[in-house]
């Protein structure tokens, strides 16, 4: 009966070993000391092929003791057992990979982190909901009810007394001599309309150098014509002296996030016809128009 009792105990002893001993290649030893189960498991290769996990070894005279990672206790070999070339070189290369895969995951986190950065940069948050996109383009945010409410505003081409307008804009803003033209907008209002008298604009435009800075950017009042909106008069007199009339408003640019600018009007907006161009060269044909409503 103590017989029996005995051999049950040391089968339980025993399930409990392989049980806890057992792990995958690579796990850590559980039942080595302190300072050894911290150890990477490695291969111990053996001249028939076969090898034992093992945390750590040593050479004792012709025998190698060494620390089983399945068993979590130190076992031995005859020395003429192990295949030590192929041993080196096989935990060489495991840690030459491991290394190599530590440095790309590294890698590919910085990328994601300088990427995640630059999606944050270029998509920043203007008000509670409201992000801009990544494409750029020129918006419109005021209040509306008393939530904010971001629009994007469309470009429309200029045209003088009828024909598409190439560089007039460029020197209504920086006049340069020019016979009397007039330039215009098709429609008597803007289809986007606004309700508040200060607006802030958001711009990311680019040409073919590249973005524009904000500074390049006006904000113009429009003169109703009939079914046109006048942005400028160009008029040559008599004595060859030229005069342009626009009515710019005095508006300041920030830089915001990214390639995005702020334009902020530094009078408010009274009801009207309203235009935001540039004297740029890739975009001084182009305003975006919008309304003020009473």
């Amino acid at each position: 009966m103590l017989r029996a009792v005995k051999g049950l105990a040391v089968m339980m002893m025993l399930g409990m070993l392989m049980t806890a001993g057992y792990a995958a290649e690579g796990a850590q030893a559980t039942d080595a000391p302190l300072g050894q189960q911290r150890s990477v498991a490695k291969r111990l290769i053996l001249t028939d092929g076969s090898y034992q996990v093992a945390t750590e070894w040593k050479k004792i005279g012709d025998r190698v003791r060494y620390f089983s990672a399945e068993r979590g206790e130190w076992e031995e070999v005859p020395v003429a057992l192990v295949d030590w070339k192929a041993t080196d070189e096989w935990n060489s290369e495991r840690e030459k990979s491991a290394e190599e895969a530590s440095k790309e995951m590294k890698q590919v986190t910085a990328e994601e982190v300088a990427a995640r950065k630059d999606e944050q940069l270029n998509t920043p948050l203007v008000a509670p909901g409201w992000r801009l996109p990544a494409q750029g383009g020129v918006f419109l945010l005021e209040e509306a009810g008393g939530k904010p409410v971001l629009q994007k505003m469309e470009g429309n081409s200029i045209q003088v007394n009828g024909n598409e307008g190439k560089t007039l804009l460029k020197r209504s803003i920086i006049p340069i001599a020019s016979q009397t033209e007039t330039v215009e907008l098709k429609g008597a209002a803007a289809k986007l309309r606004v309700h508040s008298k200060a607006p802030s604009f958001f711009l990311d435009v680019e040409n073919d150098q590249g973005p524009i800075a904000g500074d390049n950017f006006r904000i113009v009042r429009l003169e109703k014509k009939k079914n046109l909106r006048v942005l400028a008069k160009s008029k040559v007199g008599i004595e060859g002296v030229e005069s342009v009339t626009e009515k710019f408003l005095l508006s300041r640019a920030e830089k915001f996030s990214g390639d995005w600018w702020k334009l902020i009007p530094l009078e408010d907006l009274t009801p009207g016809e309203y235009g935001i161009v540039s004297a740029v060269a890739g975009q001084d044909t182009v305003v975006w128009d919008f309304g003020v409503e009473k």
